[in-house]
């Protein structure tokens, strides 16, 4: 049986929850529309490492898509160049390109 957790709620041993109002800034928000195709999603993960100089950052995923990786988005970001670690970057919801900012979503734990 898989559980759920919602905004706010402690996944595995970090909170999901959104630091800040979840804007999205014009350049990323820019790109994800230019690579938007039918079944492309794209999750939004945070850094939650408090003692991170990037504490806060936002990274997007994109997931669902014929050619995407990823079917579904992974709890945490995968280990990239351009964002560093993934660990600290914990999924806190999905994209609403049209308002242009993160919608806190329900979190399956695993």
């Amino acid at each position: 049986m898989r559980r759920f957790c919602r905004k706010g709620a402690i996944y595995g041993d970090v909170s999901n929850t959104l630091i800040g109002d979840g804007k999205i800034e014009r350049a990323p928000l820019k790109t994800m529309r230019a690579f938007q195709e039918d079944g492309i999603r794209w999750a939004a993960y945070q850094n939650h490492d408090l003692g991170h100089p990037d504490a806060g950052r936002l990274a997007f995923l994109q997931y669902g898509g014929p050619k995407s990786t990823f079917k579904t988005p992974p709890p945490r970001y995968p280990d990239t160049e351009s964002v560093g670690l993934g660990w600290r970057y914990v999924l806190v919801g999905e994209v609403d390109l049209k308002e242009g900012k993160v919608v806190p979503v329900e979190v399956p734990i695993t």
